[in-house]
């Protein structure tokens, strides 16, 4: 919770960091991804092109078959992010965002439903004296919608746990899942995209349009963060003043 507690300075600088450090993160897993590829392709015996082509063999049924290794994987906490960035791989940045963003919500809200009517006891003892989980429970009370924001597009926790952690907040089940989707849709493109410019790069298709819809989706995950924090420290003073 250390950003959200420095985000009380409300220091314009600082957000601005914040923004910038989340979209450096997405280039850091592309340039590993895409050191992991390129070896795989070129010392690999072209490995990802036979991937690629087994899948597109798959037709419909990978896409589906994709979905749901996602979604287990959200729920056993495998980060996220890898299988962002294999969906535009595999099926494109427009499928391929389709796809990730698909089983990343459904896995997401499947953690969520869990904690909320299954393990609910169990994860609030063992968080119970955790300081970011504490903090979550108290603004879910007053800013439910914040909460959730923050969740997905600040990664002061990993995407998993953050889901199950407010399965036992005061959030409700219809805006977590509305904002998990809408909140994670840019680094879901921007990751998917760069997947696909990775892919298509490798395999000697580049794909310029890929390119493009990186660089838009990187600046839009960079305001997003920009405005939530912003709008985090002006609810944080208004609560303030109204305590006072």
């Amino acid at each position: 919770m250390k950003h959200r507690e420095n985000m009380a300075t409300g220091k314009p600088s600082d957000q601005r960091k914040a923004a910038l450090s989340t979209v450096l993160k997405g280039v850091a897993v592309l340039a590993v991804v895409a050191g992991a590829s390129y070896v795989m392709e070129h010392w690999g015996g072209g490995y990802m092109t036979r991937v690629s082509a087994f899948v597109a063999e798959q037709g419909r049924m990978a896409g589906g078959v994709f979905i749901c290794l996602n979604i287990l994987a959200t729920m056993l906490f495998v980060p996220q992010v890898l299988f962002t960035v294999a969906a535009g791989a595999l099926f494109g940045w427009k499928l391929g965002t389709i796809v990730a963003s698909f089983g990343m919500t459904l896995g997401a809200t499947g953690a969520f439903l869990a904690a909320r009517y299954g393990v609910r006891d169990y994860i609030r003892t063992r968080f119970e004296h955790h300081a970011i989980f504490m903090r979550m429970r108290r603004l879910s009370v007053s800013h439910p919608l914040h909460v959730i924001a923050v969740s997905r597009l600040i990664p002061v926790l990993p995407f998993p746990l953050a889901s199950y952690l407010l399965g036992v907040t005061e959030v409700r089940s219809l805006p977590y899942v509305l904002l998990t989707w809408l909140c994670m849709l840019p680094e879901t493109l921007f990751l998917a995209s760069g997947g696909h410019l990775l892919h298509s790069g490798i395999t000697g298709r580049a794909s310029m349009e890929a390119a493009v819809v990186l660089g838009v989706a990187g600046c839009a995950l960079a305001v997003a963060v920009h405005r939530m924090k912003r709008k985090i420290v002006e609810d944080e003073a208004r609560d303030r003043e109204k305590a006072g």
